[in-house]
């Protein structure tokens, strides 16, 4: 039988499409439980007018990372909060898409996996852009930035150690790189050890003497999220749901560096 720590390691590979952020790390998830291979998961979105789009794309990513636990044979999920959460739970449960759960209200020719590759995409660039910039503080030149493997930085805490001719410490930047990592996967980018560690969505290397207009690209990626993480907070504390408010400060502080 699938153990609580395997499922929980399971969904925190579940992210919120617009803040970035995995869902056990927002306080979403309300409840597992395990019926010998069955896994209900039940989570609540935190406004109750949050796109039905990105609420179906989370429920089908816990139904996705849970299915593949070993020992999981069906996976329940029940999402909580949301104003079309009835059709929703009915959709993914029964394996539908998108539009055909929505079909009067969806173009059938829609391609959430489009959306979902967007998100994907500002995210990588979101955290690529803290990383660099968190180096590029902590005294490492462009050229040596760019120079960097995989392989190079190791998480120690909260903190990356970066393995160079001259090491350098990060500080607080072992999230911002596990994100990132967990980007590159899903746009499958090269994520061995001795893979280059920036590139561009295409896998292609970044020039230096193109760095800083690269930056102010995913700059604008960055700050997109940060408003949305501010104002899913805003909302949050707005409405009568006291035991569900979490704070997504730190998401945000985390992405408003430089």
């Amino acid at each position: 039988m699938p153990t609580l720590a395997e499922i929980n390691r399971a969904l925190a590979e579940v992210y919120d499409p617009e803040l970035d952020t995995p869902i056990t790390e927002l306080g979403f998830v309300n409840e597992v439980q395990i019926a010998d291979g069955h896994v209900t998961v039940t989570y609540t979105v935190p406004t109750f007018w949050c796109a039905p789009n990105f609420v179906f794309m989370m429920s089908q990513d816990i139904r996705s990372e849970v299915g593949r636990v070993p020992g999981v044979t069906q996976v329940t999920v029940i999402v909580r909060n949301n104003c079309l959460e009835d059709e929703i739970n009915h959709g993914v449960n029964t394996g539908r898409s998108f539009a055909e759960t929505f079909p009067a209200d969806v173009d059938r020719n829609a391609d959430l996996e489009a959306l979902r590759h967007t998100f994907t995409v500002k995210g990588f660039l979101a955290r690529q852009d803290v990383l660099i910039r968190r180096m590029r503080q902590a005294g490492l030149a462009d050229a040596a930035i760019l120079a960097l493997r995989v392989g190079d930085v190791m998480v120690q805490g909260e903190d990356l150690f970066i393995r160079t001719a001259s090491p350098h410490w990060v500080p607080l930047a072992a999230g911002d790189l596990l994100r990132y990592l967990h980007k590159r996967r899903r746009l499958q980018l090269d994520i061995t050890a001795e893979a280059p560690l920036f590139t561009t969505v295409e896998g292609q290397p970044i020039a230096e003497a193109e760095l800083a207009s690269y930056l102010r690209y995913s700059r604008s990626a960055r700050l997109n999220i940060a408003f949305n993480t501010s104002l899913c907070e805003g909302l949050l504390r707005t409405q009568f749901y006291p035991e569900r408010q979490h704070d997504y400060s730190s998401v945000g502080d985390r992405l408003m560096i430089g």
